[in-house]
């Protein structure tokens, strides 16, 4: 009697403790699974044809898009075909198009794929990709990227063709890499030009300053020069000023023409060279060395002329073999 009455209340306390824990989990399980449905948001997605958009801050336009087919999730994330629009940069409007793009509206990113065009007043980019980041005002394009900027002091025109550049508009400064090459062409027409390529160009335009570097190449008039960086100052091509200067390794080649109407090659060598445009002088310095015809010319700095036999020597220390047909 003893022993049933013990089992009996041994089962009677199991089964109010099963019944406690049983009872105390539901809710928990109950919270759990709210707590689940809760953190699975719904996505909001909206879809339009030939949308004209906008999107502006404080009553400021900030970004405009015109496209054929405009995808938007969350008001965040805009898909779109056929872009054409423009933005906000500093004050200035950049417009541009392409065949596909998108937006993440909350970090002001904007990114361009398939035949992209962008430009504002004084400058242009063609590339096969774009992103602007709003954020910090920089721009980035690679793909077969040609671009063309105006010098605002000069207003000479700039063409350049790189892999990559990044547009810094705030500093009014650009940077082009990869097989970079160009033309400086002059506002006056009947003033001359030269073209340019290298491995990096770095554009300073509130500076009027091009500094090239990598496998730098010259080419102006009869002038073929090379070296592994150079200086281009835009803004002093009429002064008295330097106009180019190259460092390291610096070789020229000039095609002269002789007073007997016969053509030689002149060729210096130099550690530094400086151009200056307005006077037609080429001054070689750092161990410079000319050779022209059969003439071996050295000192400790050399001036040339274009389209001039006379060399001008600081310092001898020169040798000549003069073998020159009259």
């Amino acid at each position: 009697m003893y022993n049933k009455r013990n089992l009996f209340i041994i089962i009677l306390f199991g089964f109010i403790v099963g019944f406690v824990i049983t009872t105390g989990l539901k809710p928990s399980i109950s919270r759990t699974d709210d707590k689940v449905t809760s953190n699975k948001k719904t996505l909001e997605k909206s879809y339009f044809k030939n949308v004209h958009y906008f999107r502006s801050t404080n009553l400021r336009p900030e970004f405009e898009l015109l496209a054929t087919e405009l995808n938007i999730t969350n008001n965040t994330l805009l898909h779109f075909q056929d872009p054409e629009g423009s933005f906000l940069s500093e004050g200035k409007k950049v417009h541009y198009s392409a065949t596909k793009g998108f937006m993440n509206q909350s970090h002001r990113i904007l990114r361009l794929d398939g035949a992209v065009q962008a430009f504002d007043d004084t400058a242009d980019y063609v590339s096969e990709h774009l992103v602007y980041n709003g954020n910090s005002d920089i721009i980035r394009a690679s793909g077969s990227v040609s671009s063309q900027f105006v010098n605002k002091k000069t207003l000479d025109v700039v063409k350049v063709k790189s892999e990559r550049l990044t547009s810094f508009l705030k500093q009014e400064k650009l940077i082009l890499l990869g097989d970079v090459s160009g033309k400086i062409i002059r506002k006056r027409r009947y003033e001359s030009g030269l073209d340019f390529s290298a491995q990096k160009v770095v554009v300073k335009s509130l500076e009027s300053l091009m500094e090239l570097s990598k496998s730098v190449k010259i080419y102006r008039s009869n002038y073929r020069l090379s070296a592994e960086s150079a200086e281009i100052f835009l803004e002093n091509y009429n002064k008295k000023l330097k106009y180019y200067v190259l460092y390291d390794d610096v070789k020229l080649e000039e095609k002269l023409k002789l007073k007997n109407g016969n053509f030689e090659t002149r060729r210096a060598y130099a550690e530094k060279l400086e151009g200056h445009r307005r006077s037609g002088k080429i001054v070689l310095t750092g161990a410079p060395r000319v050779e022209q015809g059969g003439d071996i010319i050295k000192g400790y700095q050399i001036t040339l002329r274009e389209n001039v036999e006379l060399v001008e020597v600081d310092d001898s220390q020169s040798s000549f073999k003069l073998k020159r047909n009259d």
